[in-house]
């Protein structure tokens, strides 16, 4: 009885207290119950805590786990010194729950973690700088910056990547916090010449997204006093501070040409390739004009490609003077294929397959009026060929004139020019050529003679411009009567296909004074030895009109002989 008795007076035992007692129970699988429900529960007091923490010490992973989330939730501060080793531990699902632990208990974490950083191995304190990331605020974020410097570079690199969340998670007074942090311990960081701790604190400052940081980043792009994997990560840096114009644009660029010039591939490439994310103002356009004309082509083709999807007035400017002015047909062709206009892809491969982008064309009409080559000036009008009708109309009076200028001197590279006249209104081209023609026909016939041919093989010519290409071409020719002179003979031919299309040939050979009387017969013998009525018309009139002249008996006896036939 006295023994009931003393048992029953016994303080009754909790339900907590009695899911404590199972975390020592002989069954692996009570203890994880325990400890999954007790952290369900949010169970509290010292006991709790303690038995949570005795069965860190199993070995069990699984325990291990389940015992950290419930820490999490009842309270892990008294915990802090069992869970500290699991941050390192084998499973990562163990070391997840390990540094969740931790974040619960607060900044007064801190002194803990700053002491631990001096000795962690590498597993453990990318645990570490994870719990400084996550608790965030200015206390955690000095302690993760100062960890930088003791640890190795790939550490350091991971622990920067741990601030990015939570860094765009932070509002603006924090970021400038952050700001001010990060500056001052690159600063003392590079004093102390610890070249991992500053590629990830100028990987930290490109996480803030503050265009305040661009001075300190830009500092860093360049080769004095900066080793690559820092001036690496500062150009990438700068990639998430450009996304729209900035203040500083104009230095930005400079130092990433600067970049892209440099002898390392690889740091070439990311300037590069953070230029390429830029919007670039006109002012700074000039400093790619070097990088265009680099040596190695495929740096140029990547700036090249980059000004044809700017699609300003300021890029297709230099896209045209790299076309206008390069010795490289490679180059020139890359050029030729940025200017087109967007959604209209060439194709082929060749420069005027399609249409030029607006802002290319005025820059086009004025380099082809430049050009002092003739091969250069070709290449140009076929560029814009496609888009010639969108050349302004002084332009191309500015063309015309000289053309037929350079045409009425002699000199060379007026056809490219009077092309593209040719190409947007061949109705002015051929008036223009016309004009000059007649002028040009006493004077220098030979000139003459070369702008009919080019004026009658294209759209805008008339018969009657025909006609006067056939008088130039016949009073230049030997006229040889031969069957086999005759048949290779261009007047004749252009002749009889104006007879063809009904034109009045026999009228205007009557009437033009410009022909002497050895030009009719030599037109009236061709044709009538081909049976058309043109040919003894016209050996008549030189009967009629040649009196007792040599010619005029031979016209004559041709008459005869046709008679006769």
């Amino acid at each position: 009885m006295r023994a009931g008795k003393f048992w029953d007076n016994r303080p009754a035992m909790s339900d907590v207290d009695k899911i404590v007692s199972l975390l020592d129970s002989d069954a692996i699988e009570r203890r994880i119950a325990a400890a999954i429900v007790l952290g369900e529960l949010r169970a509290k007091g010292p006991g709790v805590v303690e038995a949570l923490a005795g069965a860190l010490d199993s070995g069990i992973p699984l325990l291990q786990r389940h015992a950290l989330e419930a820490l999490a939730r009842v309270g892990a501060k008294k915990a802090v010194p069992r869970i500290l080793p699991l941050l390192g531990a084998r499973e990562e699902d163990v070391r997840r729950a390990a540094a969740e632990a931790m974040v619960s208990v607060g900044d007064e974490v801190l002194p803990t973690l700053r002491a631990r950083l001096r000795e962690a191995p590498p597993e453990e304190r990318r645990a570490i700088d994870a719990i400084l990331a996550s608790l965030g605020g200015k206390d955690a974020f000095h302690v993760l910056l100062g960890g930088l410097a003791a640890g190795a570079a790939e550490a350091a690199r991971a622990a920067a990547l741990a601030v990015r969340q939570r860094v765009r998670d932070a509002d603006g007074r924090q970021r400038r916090s952050y700001l001010a942090e990060t500056e001052k311990f690159l600063e003392k960081a590079r004093a102390g010449g610890h070249a991992g701790a500053l590629a990830a604190g100028v990987k930290i400052l490109g996480y803030l997204e503050d265009d305040r940081a661009i001075p300190t980043l830009l500092a860093f792009t360049g080769p004095t006093g900066n080793v690559p994997s820092v001036r690496q990560e500062a150009l990438i840096a700068l990639r998430f501070l450009l996304g729209k114009k900035t203040a500083d644009a104009r230095k930005v660029v400079g130092a990433l040409v600067d970049a892209a010039e440099d002898a390392d591939r690889s740091l070439a490439q990311t300037a590069l390739h953070t230029l390429a994310g830029m919007e670039l103002p006109d002012d700074a356009m000039k400093r790619l004009e070097r990088l265009v004309a680099h040596p190695d082509v495929e740096r140029a083709r990547f700036v090249l490609e980059m000004l044809g999807r700017q699609g300003s007035a300021e890029a297709a400017r230099l896209l045209v003077k790299v076309l206008a002015t390069t010795k490289d047909k490679r180059r020139a062709e890359i050029a030729a294929a940025c200017l087109v206009e967007p959604g209209g892809e060439p194709s082929s491969g060749a420069p005027g397959s399609a249409p030029v982008r607006e802002a290319a064309v005025a820059p086009l009409a004025k380099a082809l009026l430049e050009a002092d080559d003739a091969d250069r000036a070709w290449l140009l009008r076929s560029v814009l060929r496609p888009s010639a009708r969108k050349v302004a109309a002084a332009a191309r009076r500015q063309m015309l004139e000289a053309a037929t200028g350079r045409l009425a001197a002699g000199d060379r590279n007026w056809e490219p020019l009077l092309a593209i006249v040719r190409d947007a209104d061949p109705e002015a081209a051929a008036a223009a050529m016309r004009e000059l023609g007649a002028k040009l026909r006493k004077g220098n016939p030979d000139r003459a003679l070369t702008l009919l041919r080019v004026l009658c093989r294209h759209e805008g010519a008339t018969d009657a411009d025909r006609y006067a290409l056939a008088v130039a071409e016949l009073s230049r020719g030997p006229r040889d009567t031969r069957p086999a002179a005759r048949a290779g003979d261009e007047a004749l031919r252009l002749l009889g296909a104006l007879l063809d299309r009904t034109f009045d040939v026999a009228a205007l050979l009557r009437k033009d004074r410009s022909l002497a009387l050895e030009d009719l017969y030599y037109v009236g013998f061709h044709f009538s030895e081909e049976g058309h009525p043109l040919g003894e018309e016209l050996l008549r009139v030189v009967v009629d009109r040649g009196g007792r002249a040599k010619i005029a008996r031979m016209a004559k006896s041709k008459l005869a002989l046709v008679a006769q036939a």
